[in-house]
């Protein structure tokens, strides 16, 4: 059964999303991007610079994609390795999407928390996020250069599509977690990306990393300083910080939502949803938590 995106967004990359085309200069943002958006200068220098991994070439890493593509019912993207000790993973496009990965990354993780990457970025895919994560990250890089003197003026809009980039991240470590049907491997993954490499950070304790987001949201939440600061920490990063993330995802995995999706995909039950928005919802519900819409058949 192929896994629905509605099962996994996170509700506040769905608010946040809602807010950020709600945000005055947006569609007009959108329509600039997209006419000046150069899709194949990154599909021609992805070409000209990196392996393009098919089942011809590297299979042993190619063959990740394909299971977790049928899974989540999403069209096989290009799929590159590049160059570079730093480990990482991202996804461009829009008619036609990428994902690229580096050789950093596929040295630096075990097979199952590669594959974890490979899903939260295939999840991306799935929730429709990759024009406006492409947006942003060219924005960020080259939005002096496009928009010129209007770059100052498009500043608003640019915090809220990063702000929305950030809530999206959870919704992608979710559509991984339900793909490797449990948290581990995308903590594990994160562990990785916060400590140093599995011989320093194998015996981690999980529960104590996720005190430290515990103990940060104490921090942000003493003082109107505290919290200044930390905006201004996170205002233009495009992932929240691993800590938080950590915990997010331990803690909807552990979730009766989550269970009863795994449950589904085991035994190929399709998952109730609400005929109005489309999400999936509990049985016991009376009325949608995502749109307020009251549940067919729902007892008064």
């Amino acid at each position: 059964m192929k896994i629905s995106s509605y099962e996994f967004i996170h509700p506040e990359d769905k608010a946040a999303l809602d807010n950020l085309k709600a945000v005055p200069l947006f569609p007009e943002f959108v329509k600039a991007f997209i006419k000046a958006f150069p899709e194949h200068y990154f599909h021609g220098t992805s070409m000209a610079q990196k392996l393009r991994l098919r089942p011809e070439q590297l299979p042993e890493i190619y063959n990740f994609l394909p299971p977790i593509c049928d899974a989540l019912g999403i069209a096989e993207p290009d799929f590159y390795l590049e160059m570079s000790p730093y480990p990482n993973a991202y996804t461009l496009g829009d008619t036609k999407i990428l994902i690229s990965v580096t050789s950093g990354l596929v040295e630096y993780l075990d097979k199952e928390e590669f594959q974890a990457v490979l899903a939260h970025e295939c999840g991306h895919i799935a929730c429709r996020h990759v024009l406006y994560h492409t947006m942003a990250k060219m924005i960020v890089e080259f939005g002096s250069r496009i928009f010129g003197p209007l770059a100052v003026a498009y500043k608003p809009v640019i915090l809220a599509l990063l702000y929305w980039q950030r809530r999206s991240e959870l919704s992608a470590d979710r559509a991984s977690a339900v793909f490797m049907k449990n948290s581990q491997p995308v903590v594990d993954t994160m562990i990785r990306l916060a400590g140093g490499p599995k011989s320093v950070t194998g015996e981690v304790n999980i529960d104590l990393y996720i005190k430290q987001a515990d103990a940060y949201d104490k921090l942000v939440e003493e003082s109107l300083w505290n919290r200044a600061l930390q905006g201004l920490a996170v205002m233009n990063a495009d992932h929240p910080f691993l800590a938080v993330r950590t915990r997010e995802i331990v803690k909807w995995c552990g979730s009766d939502h989550f269970q009863r999706i795994i449950k589904s995909l085991e035994e190929n039950i399709a998952t109730p949803k609400c005929s109005k928005c489309g999400n999936a919802i509990m049985e016991d519900w009376l009325y949608c938590n995502y749109c307020g819409a009251r549940i067919d058949g729902a007892n008064s």
